[in-house]
């Protein structure tokens, strides 16, 4: 592996890294607020997350509760099924 490969791997190491942890500090932080609070979603805490695209309109602003259920998901907690309706 030439020089110049290890420098790109660690610049895109670090961005990623730095986008991982960014991402994992905002998970940790919602986990504590909402035990803290007694899980009321009525308060919200952390970035705003859209669900799509449309990032001017808040009727695609995810509601507290939809953040933290997201928050499990990735995590691994929380199993989604996509197969198990009525």
């Amino acid at each position: 592996m030439v020089a110049g490969d290890r420098i790109v791997l660690w610049i895109l190491f670090c961005l990623v890294g730095g986008f991982c942890a960014y991402n994992w500090y905002w998970y940790i932080k919602a986990i504590i607020f909402y035990r803290r609070n007694g899980f009321d979603f009525s308060k919200d805490f952390g970035p705003k997350l859209y669900w799509s695209d449309f990032q001017d309109d808040d009727r695609y602003l995810a509601k507290p509760r939809d953040k933290f259920a997201l928050v499990f998901t990735l995590m691994g907690i929380v199993k989604l099924c996509y197969d198990c309706g009525p």
